[in-house]
């Protein structure tokens, strides 16, 4: 049995992990420095320029890593192709490593976070037939990378700088996977501060998402993407080391 409170411990850091997983383009470039979108095609105000850069992570690959106190993620992605493969470290309670591959999600997990299955094998999920408000549907149609539900989050920003940009989260804009936040923290889920940093082609390079005004315990969630147009293979793991996920861990998951 997958118990509830295991898909909604440190969902709004898994909400920004979430976030990092995005497209594919035929660019090759690893370069991650700071700077200013080409003027000729940079949009009038910061809000607009950093839905830009935020959109860019739906069409390319890229290479991710999330670092936080609670979680810490890795990996690399391509939302065109949908293909991904991510690790997320929940420290004492486990990890969880998924692969997709089109419509096919393969889950392994760890620790307390494995209760309800032996632990041994990939769980198999059929993303086509779960809600889309599931939290394993990372790669979804239409908004691979779920940016566009962090942007629905964003209330405020500010350029503070060339190609750095400063704002305000509200998650109960973000979508039904986050109410559990809002539930939890009330009005404070409503004003979380973030930074971000965009590079010299518009690409969203960084996001730092200041949790402390939730709990201090959560601290910084850091985000950085890099190798945009890298090659990303995820290759599923062999039928005999496969079982279907229950339905009760997409239950939990919101699926």
């Amino acid at each position: 049995m997958y118990p509830k409170r295991l898909a909604t411990t440190g969902v709004a850091l898994a909400a920004a992990f979430g976030l990092a997983l995005t497209g594919c383009a035929p660019t090759t470039s690893g370069d991650t420095t700071t700077g200013v979108p080409p003027s000729s095609s940079a949009p009038a105000d910061p809000q607009a320029e950093l839905t830009a850069a935020f959109e860019q992570l739906n069409k390319q690959s890229a290479r991710v890593k999330v670092t936080s106190p609670l979680i810490n993620g890795s990996g690399v992605l391509d939302p065109v192709a949908k293909t991904s493969d991510m690790t997320m470290d929940m420290g004492a309670m486990g990890k969880i490593q998924m692969i997709s591959t089109g419509d096919d999600v393969y889950l392994k997990m760890t620790g307390t976070l494995a209760a309800g299955s032996s632990g041994d094998k990939w769980l198999h999920m059929d993303m086509s037939k779960v809600s889309d408000d599931s939290q394993f549907k990372i790669l979804a149609d239409g908004d691979p990378g779920n940016v566009r539900k962090m942007l629905k989050s964003i209330v405020t920003v500010e350029r503070t700088g060339p190609g750095a940009y400063a704002g305000t989260l509200d998650y109960s804009k973000a979508g039904d996977e986050t109410a559990d936040v809002v539930k939890t923290f009330g009005d404070g889920a409503k004003s979380v501060p973030f930074t971000a940093a965009v590079d010299s082609e518009g690409r969203l390079t960084e996001l730092v998402i200041d949790m402390t005004v939730l709990a201090e315990s959560l601290g910084e969630m850091r985000s950085t993407y890099s190798d945009f147009g890298l090659s990303v293979t995820a290759t599923a793991p062999p039928a005999k080391q496969v079982e279907k996920a229950p339905m009760d861990l997409l239950e939990a998951f919101g699926g």
